[in-house]
């Protein structure tokens, strides 16, 4: 079985709703960003909590500079896994995929000032509290396969049903 970190990859999962089919879908399907700000590249499993992207850096990637993406833009790769797992589970439930936002982090920390070209981080997410109003605490990591842990840190983000709602606007 291909594992990480408790969480089997998506040749190994099986659940309903079509779950395999649906992190199979082009990020783009389970994340409400658009490019240029995409910054994850596809969703690799989830299982219960936890639910696991992959990131290639390359010179194309957004703010690549210097060799690499400098390490602070690890806090979004955490929160568009967490997105994406929002996504996923919005789908097999029959719904849609809403838009969400990051109301803060704890303790990022990372051990490398910048996440090197050619490198592929697998960045994990596993939800520790979900509240009704939306509101969640996730535990996230990257890290390079070989190399360890490379990023982590804990992040508040809530799901938004209805985002003009949330932010006080008219509907048009």
């Amino acid at each position: 079985m291909n594992r990480i970190d408790g969480l089997d990859r998506l040749d190994g999962l099986s659940g309903p709703n079509d779950l395999k089919e649906i992190c199979r879908r082009p990020i783009d399907r389970l994340i409400p960003h658009r490019a240029p700000m995409i910054l994850i590249d596809e969703a690799c499993g989830m299982e219960g909590d936890s639910f696991l992207a992959k990131v290639r850096i390359t010179p194309a990637s957004p703010f690549f500079t210097g060799g690499g993406v400098p390490a602070w833009v690890g806090l979004e790769y955490m929160a568009q896994t967490v997105a994406a797992y929002s996504g996923a589970l919005g789908l097999t439930k029959g719904g849609e995929v809403k838009v969400g936002m990051l109301l803060g982090t704890r303790e990022y920390a990372a051990q490398v000032p910048m996440f090197a070209a050619g490198a592929e981080l697998e960045v994990l997410a596993r939800l520790d509290i979900f509240q009704e109003n939306g509101v969640s605490s996730v535990h996230c990591r990257i890290r390079v396969p070989g190399g360890g842990i490379v990023a982590q840190a804990q992040i508040t983000v809530i799901d938004v049903p209805d985002i003009r709602k949330f932010l006080g606007e008219r509907s048009t």
